[in-house]
């Protein structure tokens, strides 16, 4: 009978544990924990993710890769879109993603909220609705040996409850003047997750 026991429990362990984001400790990750994103190979070109203006220089800052590989990049906050959600992160649960980086906001006056505009850019608003589509909704995929973010956007007026849009991988954009640039629709950056 003790057999039997652990075996559901182990059994149930697992199912709770499947589809957790994990971090590279192998810790499921919370949406009270402060992250760092790295690339997941040390072939990517680059370190973890920070801020800059755009090649036009000007407001709002875009998401870069750091140039340095050593680089952890500014920390990151998941914010949870669905407030029935649990604490910890699912993998392809909706989510907004900002920079948990105060001093960046008074650069160009706009929070650190991701959105897509062209390019992963700031300036988003947290679980909202701009242009006819949610500009800031995210999810964490499992993507072979580690993690990918997508954008998936939803129609106007649409809650956690409506189909999904056509999401997008996000991927890196190479600028013109050899930096780095998150880009929706681009070949998978692969990533994994630190606590910072």
């Amino acid at each position: 009978m003790k057999i039997i026991s652990r075996i559901l429990l182990l059994s149930c362990l697992l199912f709770f544990t499947w589809n957790k984001v994990k971090g590279t400790a192998g810790n499921i990750l919370s949406f009270l924990d402060r992250k760092a994103l790295l690339p997941a190979t040390t072939a990517a070109n680059g370190g973890g993710l920070t801020l800059a203006k755009g090649e036009n220089g000007s407001c709002p800052l875009d998401v870069f890769q750091a140039q340095n590989v050593q680089s952890t990049g500014l920390p990151l906050k998941f914010l949870m879109v669905n407030s029935s959600a649990g604490l910890v992160i699912d993998e392809n649960e909706d989510i907004n993603i900002k920079f948990a980086a105060p001093r960046y906001v008074s650069i160009c006056n706009k929070s650190t909220v991701w959105k897509i505009d062209g390019f992963v850019t700031t300036g988003g608003i947290k679980g909202g609705t701009e242009n006819g589509t949610a500009t800031s909704l995210f999810t964490i995929q499992k993507y072979e040996d580690a993690y990918a973010l997508q954008y998936c956007p939803r129609a106007t007026g649409c809650s956690f409850i409506c189909p999904r849009l056509l999401c997008g991988y996000i991927g890196i954009a190479p600028a013109a003047n050899g930096s780095r640039r998150l880009a929706v629709n681009r070949p998978v950056f692969k990533i994994v997750f630190k606590k910072a």
